[in-house]
């Protein structure tokens, strides 16, 4: 692996008290927002104070999160196989569990497109094969679905390898989906009537199996690697690379000791100027933050 461009040392042990959420998302006024194994929503402000906003119900397992433009809280949530929204009241609906008659049976990620629509990566339409055996023994069972916003539900694409992170390219010509499984990100065309093109690899080859991701506004992807299916579990690798827009990869952060990441599982820009570089862990209780010399792309609701 090439010499990572920022060293851990200039990484920020952020929010301490947060018990491992795998997601995260900063709104606009600077706070990370994720949820936790435990179903806790935790909100850290920029100076690093946690607040736990609410207790998910009935054993919600929050994976993936994003917001919308009215302040909603949007997981995906594992629990009950669906998309699921909390308002800032303190009320829980659900967005969707199904595409017809094609059930979401593991929500994983969601990211919103700049007329609102919610795309979704389901990871598997066989639930009940073991995270760990669709690793070791790909299939191409993932989709992507699309929530629009009047509720209606479409299906984005078939055939992906264990889905999990989604992006929308800042261009909003095409979503990007990481294939899990098979250490690669696919892009799948948005078309202008509105269909979608075959997911068609974006980059692969990558050390680590890949979580999440988030874009910057030179259209450069950063993907968080947790960690390597070894000896019948996931080895932490706790890497971070950067993705440029030819698909090339290079490695932005490594920290194999996990000094200041924690199998970060996903990423987000955010930060007065967009220049902060926020990480989720799913191993352990914090956030971590990295001052960057590069902008992130501002999502659906960091641009309202």
């Amino acid at each position: 692996m090439d010499t990572p461009a920022i060293t851990t040392d200039t990484v920020e042990i952020f929010g301490r008290g947060v018990s491992r959420a795998e997601g995260i998302v900063i709104d606009t006024e600077g706070n990370a927002w994720g949820g936790g194994r435990n179903g806790i929503v935790y909100k850290v402000s920029p100076d690093g104070v946690v607040h736990e906003v609410a207790q998910l119900p009935d054993r919600a397992i929050p994976n993936g999160v994003t917001l919308d433009r009215e302040g909603n809280f949007v997981y995906c949530d594992l629990r009950h196989k669906a998309v699921m929204r909390l308002s800032p009241d303190g009320k829980v609906s659900m967005l969707a569990d199904r595409v017809g008659d094609f059930p979401i049976s593991i929500p994983n990620f969601a990211s919103y497109d700049a007329e609102g629509n919610l795309y979704v990566s389901n990871s598997s339409s066989q639930p009940g094969r073991k995270v760990f055996e669709e690793f070791t023994h790909p299939e191409p069972n993932g989709a992507v679905v699309r929530i629009r916003p009047d509720g209606r539900t479409d299906m984005v694409a078939t055939g992906i390898y264990f889905a999990n992170g989604t992006a929308i390219d800042p261009n909003e010509d095409a979503v990007y989906v990481l294939e899990s499984s098979r250490n690669a990100c696919v892009r799948i065309q948005i078309k202008k009537d509105g269909t979608f093109g075959k997911p068609e690899i974006y980059a692969q080859g990558f050390p680590a199996l890949p979580d999440g991701m988030a874009f910057d506004v030179d259209r450069n992807l950063y993907i968080t690697l947790p960690g390597v299916p070894e000896n019948g579990k996931l080895e932490p690798r706790n890497t971070i690379i950067r993705v440029d827009p030819s698909g090339n990869w290079s490695t932005l952060i490594d920290d194999p000791d996990g000094t200041k990441l924690s199998f970060p599982t996903n990423c987000a820009f955010g930060g007065p100027d967009m220049q902060d570089l926020f990480f989720a862990n799913l191993e352990g209780d914090y956030f971590s933050r990295v001052r960057t010399s590069f902008r992130g792309h501002p999502l659906y609701h960091q641009r309202a």
